[in-house]
């Protein structure tokens, strides 16, 4: 083989590598150190919304974040996916100053962002399982 259809073989399976990593069947939202994930029924428009403003408020933290916006069982509320610490577990408590932050955020992000349909934020590990929903706005959760 000669080194041009090697560089080009190469390239092309790179290529593929990188389109295969969202594959998830979800679109994201790249602002750089906020990435923000969510599925195709979802209207992009109030994504983009709320990328802007979470940056705008500084909720962006010194790392990387990556947050997935999903609509919950009855497609009535947002939720707000959020990993809360890399180490966070199903065991540990949020203490009360983080719970009483979680709720200005919330109540802010409808107030500014989500002023049709309602969001929640929830707690999750870093693949977005459910670890707590801290303040729901179904009382069946």
């Amino acid at each position: 083989m000669s080194k041009s259809i090697e560089k080009s073989f190469v390239i092309l399976c790179f290529i593929g590598l990188l389109s295969a990593c969202n594959m998830t069947g979800e679109k994201v939202v790249d602002k750089g150190p906020l990435k923000v994930y969510f599925s195709d029924s979802t209207d992009e428009k109030i994504i983009g919304k709320f990328a802007d403003y979470w940056i705008q408020e500084k909720y962006i933290g010194a790392r990387a974040q990556n947050i997935k916006i999903t609509e919950d069982t009855t497609n009535e509320v947002y939720q707000i996916r959020l990993i809360l610490r890399k180490d966070f577990s199903p065991e540990m408590k949020i203490n009360f100053e983080e719970l009483k932050c979680l709720g200005q955020i919330q109540q802010d992000l409808n107030t500014h962002v989500f002023t049709e349909k309602k969001c929640e934020l929830v707690i999750c590990d870093n693949k977005f399982q459910t670890i707590s929903t801290p303040i729901p706005l179904n009382s069946e959760q």
